[in-house]
């Protein structure tokens, strides 16, 4: 069963970096948009919220401009008799105030109407609430707005008593404002439209619409409206609403002191979110070459980390699959961080341990049986021509019996420091098991191996021995003379000779040959 790799060290570390750099990236966008959003909001809020109080301020100016104007109509009638002639120019004065100028008597029957009065005629009794409150009162009155019975429109009545000179009370002057009509107030209120959607309405102090953009709403009740009941009560300010209509809206709202009419100018939520989106594009074509910058050099930092763990990485992996020694192939891991080069040191000083311990004899440190076996294999792979030396301790048993098995490790490895002086650099001396040892002489031929093993011999035996006595080996050579031959071959082969020579007496080299030992 595989064993699944996992993620490597490098896409991760890319993807942490990919992933920090566009949450840093989306995060400080989103504060920049919250921020920028709560500051056109605020901006807006408090925009409408003055304007809604200046236009309730003009609001005030402008209808204390047309009580004054009718006030001195009254005034006028009071000391004489106005002629239609003089109506008319009075009206005309104050034409862009009022959509109609009357003098009505004690009984509330029209006596004068301006040339523009629709719909009220010489000689008509008024019925309007505002008639009857402009009798009873005898005071300068403005009206609650209502539906004119002969009008039709929706309108506001200005009204102002009107005295002989004996006091007695004669009637009053009369000033018709059409709500939804061209005059002065109308003008005044229609300047907040604006193309962005901005608009003011107007509601009485019964929460009637008085004054909006699209007049088939007019006398429309809107008391579930929050901002109109807050105007209504005497409060100003802003804050966004939802209309009735289901819009957003910032709301600004006032109210105008001598009506009690509440005032509001709104603007659409939405017109913040152009300037947003420009802020977002702006934000993205600014930063982006920044954040290309910042990733690049991310990157780079991130494949520096881990191009020496993946090499290290990959590098113990193919140790581990491979069955041969790998320390020659240890990678160099040229890395400036602190935590890397360690565990490369360590790795490098693991592996050493590992491949001494793999490779080598533990008592006499040559190179092991498993080592021999590796090497005899890859030059034959490789076609290298070498010859093969065995040689065996004669007597090596009796050494153990008689002085014990310490003397006998003495021994093996005084032959070792032996056979190490009498290689060649490229040659492998090898402990072959037991007491038998052996050197794979590397581009050598017969001749060479048997002067190195007679040399070897003669060295063995004239080397002081911690027994006290000479000690002697036997020695029998194979060589890879071009013939296809196999590692087992040879191996047998070079173990007939040694058997040869011990047969002959011990303490000597023999070469093999076919003619005289037999084939393996």
């Amino acid at each position: 069963m595989r064993t699944r790799k996992g993620l490597k060290l490098r896409f991760v570390l890319g993807l942490l970096v990919i992933g920090s750099v566009l949450l840093t990236a989306v995060i400080g966008g989103y504060f920049a948009l919250s921020a920028n959003k709560a500051s056109l909001t605020a901006g807006y809020l408090e925009s409408n919220s003055q304007y809604a109080k200046k236009l309730a301020s003009n609001t005030s100016e402008l209808l204390q401009i047309m009580r004054n104007n009718i006030e001195a109509v009254a005034s006028m009638a009071s000391k004489q008799t106005i002629s239609q002639k003089e109506l008319d120019i009075w009206y005309a004065a104050n034409e862009q105030y009022f959509n109609s100028i009357l003098l009505v008597d004690a009984d509330r029957t029209v006596k004068a109407t301006s040339f523009n009065s629709k719909g009220i005629e010489i000689g008509m009794v008024l019925s309007s609430v505002a008639s009857f409150q402009a009798v009873q009162q005898k005071r300068t009155l403005i009206s609650e707005p209502y539906v004119g019975a002969m009008t039709h429109h929706l309108l506001v009545l200005i009204s102002s008593p009107i005295f002989n000179e004996a006091g007695e009370y004669e009637g009053f002057a009369a000033g018709t404002i059409y709500l939804d009509d061209s005059n002065a107030l109308n003008k005044l209120l229609s300047e907040h439209f604006y193309g962005n959607g901005s608009y003011v309405y107007v509601a009485d102090k019964y929460g009637h619409l008085i004054f909006h953009p699209d007049k088939a709403r007019l006398n429309e009740s809107i008391t579930t409206n929050e901002v109109i009941n807050k105007a209504i009560s005497g409060l100003s300010g802003a804050q966004e609403i939802i209309n009735s209509q289901g819009g957003s809206y910032f709301a600004g709202y006032a109210i105008e002191p001598m009506t009690g009419w509440a005032i509001v100018a709104q603007t659409p939520t939405s017109i913040v979110d152009k300037p947003l989106r420009k802020l977002i594009w702006d934000i993205v074509l600014k930063s982006f070459p920044i954040f290309v910058i910042i990733l690049l050099v991310a990157w780079r930092v991130s494949y520096l980390i881990s191009k020496p763990l993946f090499e290290l990485a990959a590098f113990s992996e193919e140790a581990i699959l491979s069955t041969g020694a790998a320390y020659s192939k240890m990678p160099k891991a040229s890395s400036y961080i602190y935590e890397v080069r360690q565990l490369n040191q360590s790795i490098n000083n693991h592996l050493a341990l590992l491949n001494k311990e793999i490779r080598l004899d533990g008592l006499t440190g040559l190179a092991n049986r498993k080592t021999f076996d590796l090497t005899i294999q890859e030059w034959l792979a490789d076609d290298i021509p070498f010859a093969l030396i065995l040689l065996d301790i004669d007597h090596f048993k009796k050494i153990n019996d008689q002085y014990g098995h310490l003397i006998g490790d003495e021994v093996l490895t005084g032959i070792a420091s032996v056979m190490k002086a009498f290689s060649r650099s490229n040659d492998l001396c090898f402990r072959y098991g037991g007491e038998e040892f052996g050197i794979l002489v590397k581009f050598g031929n017969v001749q060479t191996a048997v002067q190195m093993a007679e040399r070897l011999r003669e060295a063995v035996a004239a080397e002081a021995s911690p027994t006290g006595n000479p000690i002697f080996v036997s020695i029998g050579i194979s060589c890879k003379d071009g013939k296809d031959v196999s590692a087992k071959e040879l191996i047998e082969m070079a173990d007939i000779a040694l058997y040869q020579s011990k047969a002959d007496g011990r303490n000597r080299t023999t070469a093999y040959q076919a003619n005289k030992t037999g084939q393996p």
